[in-house]
């Protein structure tokens, strides 16, 4: 190797080593007190009071089914926004989803399939929470949070019918109950969030989720097993005429990440 070569791999090994210092000398040092803006995704998850109440009662009243809705999941994006490190305000959207069912069996007493059955509750929200710092330290903190949402529900429940369940059912053939409602949910609990890494963050949150829904109205025409022939616009009933009631609340936790915005770059 010459020496004119050597000289200049030294000389850039030297440039590449004040580099990496300065960049170090020169590193962002995260604090909470100085974050104040950050866009964010969270996924939920617990069980689920829907059990078989979206389609207990719609397939015949001594239809036997043995799957149920045994858990709720949901996705949240958005973006938050901190004041003076005690407050924070996070808006988003979540998509709210039971577990959804593919082609679980509706049985007579004596065991032979009447129909197969998709079903699933999709809901669609905008969110809003407020975050309330309890114990802020420069790089974690615990907070307490409470928020609201506006919930879009659809019900959707897609039945395939056997030959059995035609005969037994009062003849009634493939059919959909599609039906839809909007309410106001409610959210809250207690989270922790912390430092994962440069300007990153890692929250783990538990928390309860308040969403009943009493009432639901078919989003199209059908003819169905429980109601006969219905127009769009009706009333959801279960087979013993009472309405179809379902209960997304119940207590979850959640996982997110949140990316906080350097605005000093």
């Amino acid at each position: 190797m010459s020496w004119n070569r050597l000289r200049l791999l030294c000389g850039l090994a030297s440039a590449l080593a004040v580099a990496a210092w300065s960049g170090v000398a020169e590193a962002r040092v995260f604090n909470f007190g100085n974050e104040y803006l950050a866009s964010y995704l969270r996924a939920t998850g617990g069980p689920s009071g829907v059990g078989t109440d979206a389609f207990g009662l719609a397939g015949g009243l001594d239809t036997v089914y043995d799957d149920e809705v045994a858990y709720n999941f949901s996705g949240e994006i958005g973006f938050l926004l901190t004041f003076k490190d005690r407050v924070t305000l996070r808006v988003g959207m979540e998509v709210l989803e039971t577990k959804p069912l593919s082609e679980a069996p509706g049985t007579n007493a004596s065991g032979t399939n009447r129909f197969l059955l998709d079903s699933k509750v999709l809901v669609l929200q905008p969110v809003a929470t407020f975050e309330v710092n309890l114990l802020p330290q420069p790089d974690s903190r615990v907070y307490f949070f409470a928020g609201a949402g506006l919930a879009d529900v659809t019900l959707d429940n897609e039945f395939t019918m056997t030959a059995t369940g035609t005969a037994e059912l009062g003849g009634v053939t493939d059919f959909s109950e599609k039906a839809k409602t909007t309410r106001i949910s409610g959210h809250g609990g207690f989270g922790y969030e912390m430092l994962m890494a440069d300007t990153v963050t890692v929250a783990f949150e538990l928390g309860y989720r308040y969403l009943p829904l009493p009432k639901l109205e078919f989003k199209s025409g059908a003819t169905t097993i429980a109601q006969g022939a219905v127009a769009e616009g009706a009333t959801l009933l279960d087979g013993d005429g009472t309405k179809r009631e379902l209960d997304m609340s119940g207590a979850f936790v959640s996982v997110g990440f949140r990316f906080y915005i350097d605005f000093s770059r």
